[in-house]
């Protein structure tokens, strides 16, 4: 895929853990910042996408979990199954 330039400031002491990261991994500082971003981006898209799919559940009037069945399950046994709508 072709590539094209992409400026971006950053702070020093970040430019320089990069750097350093970068050495120890033999890649450039702009190949790890490119993957970086590239991890952003997908981590973006599939929030957004996930959210959407959400959003369509509740216009459809899918079947739904309450949230207080929910904060349940999340503060109750490491091992119990998840509850169903």
């Amino acid at each position: 895929m072709p590539t094209t330039p992409f400026t971006a400031r950053i702070d020093q002491e970040l430019k320089t853990e990069l750097e350093r990261i970068a050495r120890y991994e033999r890649r450039s500082a702009g190949f790890l910042a490119g993957q970086a971003i590239r991890n952003l981006v997908e981590e973006r898209r599939a929030t957004r996408e996930l959210v959407e799919t959400g959003l369509n559940l509740v216009e459809m009037d899918a079947p739904a979990l309450s949230s207080e069945a929910f904060h349940a399950w999340l503060e109750g046994d490491n091992d119990a199954a998840f509850p169903h709508p």
